[in-house]
């Protein structure tokens, strides 16, 4: 039975490819609507080389008959999806140049009765929390990846296309949202109030020099990506691989404190970010079962039509 639903989901395009295309689509379109072609077009043909990669992989499986390929087509979408991710270095304020960090700031001091999150974490700074919450923050990507490896060495590959694709749903939300609510956070907004200074130990400041070089100045606050995904993962991880999830929610609460602490984001920007990664576990789990099981009880227009679209484009290729 789980053989048989395989093949037919690799027949088809799978959930995380048409994510991440339409991720892709998605942010052509933007650059075309404001106008920003001229200003972006390494961007935008980027953005035309990862949808054509995702056409041509996907129709390369109806020829693949290697294991690789089976294993290249299950990852290949993770490069992909940090691609997009640097992108928004240049073009999130191409598309939306007005910056919201006055209003979470704002929010933030009004939560904390008239004080700044991070200037009220300098009195509990040490060097070895700091080199510690430093190499945590950096380690972000490899939570949800350790998951969906952990699901697929165990050959749960059903499973790992629901956690895959929940998690790239969840990317996704996060990213959609720098565009519609932009923010720099508060290791630039609030640099000339903070009195000390963050220093670790040994890794610390090739860590954290690293990472503010390869991102600059990314408006990529709210909500909290770090969070979002974060939460996602122990959640799934609680679904589909119990014993992971205690290793997933130490590693969580960590990041979670780190995000703050590190001054990358506002209170609020996580306070949104685990709210949105609630609905990503809610949504991208139900989005994910319906595309590859099915259902005919609860199946939806735009997937159904995708689906039908895809079986019409193969049934001329048979012929």
């Amino acid at each position: 039975m789980l053989q048989s639903i395989l093949y037919n989901y690799d027949q088809r395009i799978h959930l995380e490819e048409l994510l991440t295309f339409s991720m892709a689509l998605l942010l052509n379109i933007l650059i075309i609507i404001f106008s920003h072609f001229t200003l972006a077009p390494v961007t935008f043909t980027i953005n035309i080389a990862i949808m054509l990669l995702i056409i041509a992989t996907v129709f390369a499986q109806r020829f693949a008959t290697s294991k690789l390929f089976s294993i290249y087509r299950d990852w290949y979408v993770l490069p992909l999806l940090v691609a997009i991710f640097m992108e928004h270095n240049m073009l999130v304020p191409l598309i939306n140049p007005n910056d919201i960090d006055t209003y979470l700031i704002k929010i933030d001091y009004s939560l904390f009765f008239g004080n700044h999150p991070t200037l009220l974490l300098e009195r509990v700074m040490h060097p070895f929390v700091t080199e510690l919450l430093q190499i945590v923050y950096a380690s972000f990507y490899f939570l949800p990846f350790t998951l969906c490896l952990l699901l697929y060495l165990k050959e749960r590959k059903v499973e790992f296309h629901i956690v895959a694709s929940s998690i790239m749903f969840g990317f996704y939300l996060s990213y959609i949202g720098y565009y519609i609510f932009p923010a720099i956070g508060p290791r630039f907004t609030l640099a000339q109030l903070q009195t000390k200074p963050l220093e670790g130990l040994f890794l610390f400041n090739f860590v954290h020099h690293g990472l503010a070089y390869l991102e600059g100045v990314t408006r990529d606050c709210f909500p909290s990506g770090h969070t979002l995904v974060s939460i996602l993962t122990v959640l799934l991880a609680m679904r589909y691989h119990k014993r992971f999830s205690i290793i997933a929610t130490v590693w969580t609460v960590l990041l979670i404190i780190s995000t703050v602490y590190l001054r990358y984001h506002y209170v609020i920007d996580v306070i949104a970010g685990f709210f949105v990664g609630l609905i990503a576990f809610r949504y991208g789990q139900m989005l994910a079962r319906l595309y590859i099981f099915g259902n005919t009880e609860t199946k939806t227009p735009l997937l159904e039509s995708i689906r039908n679209l895809w079986y019409w484009l193969l049934d001329i290729r048979r012929r």
